[in-house]
């Protein structure tokens, strides 16, 4: 593999207005500005303003309890009263454990800011607007979000959806550099990629929710839905344990 020639582009769109707003056709007149995408490239955008897409947005002032916002939107979730200095209440929501259910008030204009309601679904939906409006064939997009890890501070862009290609580098009976044969190591694609993605874009108040990755080198592009080949069952996942407690939230949507 060479990586050498791989190139990040952030995009500029104008300032999206929470409740909702039509982010795609920013994105897309970003898009233009800097002479749109091509063949095999990956775009990751954030995921927030595909909320605001969805008018995934609720009014701060029309929410007396936040932490039952949080409740309602989490698939499991550990009261803040169990969290280092009721920090947080923790929560797993979308193949994801992290806090408050991805709920986001940054940017937000007086607006808490949801996850999307169907990440996989529009994911897909608007890879396929871009293929068809660039004339592509080949496109990953990523749809990231920014998380927190144990025992770091600071936090790191994830993908919350992907779509276009396989999500797994599998390095399964290589041989290592001595020989030995590799047994269960996978390298993670979307995250890895999400991850650069993010630390371009930023955090704060860049206006760039998008960043194109051109030049990945190895990647497996599909039309199939192939997002199952990266979420692990918790019943196979090793941190099992350290959620194992959880309550039960509110759901998915």
């Amino acid at each position: 593999m060479n990586y050498r020639d791989m190139e990040i582009m952030t995009v500029l769109t104008r300032q999206l207005q929470p409740p909702q707003d039509d982010s795609l056709g920013a994105l897309i007149e970003g898009l233009d500005k800097i002479g749109g995408l091509k063949e095999g490239d990956v775009l990751a955008v954030t995921s927030k303003i595909v909320s605001i897409y969805e008018g995934r947005a609720i009014a701060m002032s029309s929410i007396q309890d936040k932490d039952q916002l949080i409740i309602s939107q989490a698939e499991r979730y550990l009261p803040r009263e169990m969290v280092p200095h009721n920090y947080a209440i923790l929560t797993i929501k979308n193949h994801v454990l992290a806090p408050s259910a991805g709920i986001d008030e940054s940017n937000g204009a007086a607006y808490y800011i949801l996850l999307p309601a169907e990440p996989e679904n529009i994911t897909r939906a608007w890879r396929n607007i871009l293929l068809h409006r660039y004339n592509l064939s080949n496109l990953g997009l990523i749809l990231t979000d920014s998380r927190s890890t144990p025992l770091r501070l600071g936090v790191v862009g994830i993908g919350l959806a992907f779509a276009g290609f396989h999500p797994l580098r599998d390095y399964r009976g290589q041989p290592d550099l001595f020989g030995r044969p590799m047994k269960i190591s996978q390298s993670n694609i979307v995250d890895s990629l999400a991850a650069v993605a993010v630390y371009a874009m930023g955090e704060c108040a860049e206006q760039t929710p998008a960043a194109i990755i051109r030049g990945v080198d190895g990647l497996q592009f599909t039309d199939d839905d192939c997002s199952q080949e990266l979420w692990l069952d918790q019943s196979d996942d090793i941190y099992e344990p350290l959620y194992h407690n959880f309550l039960p939230g509110g759901g998915m949507k």
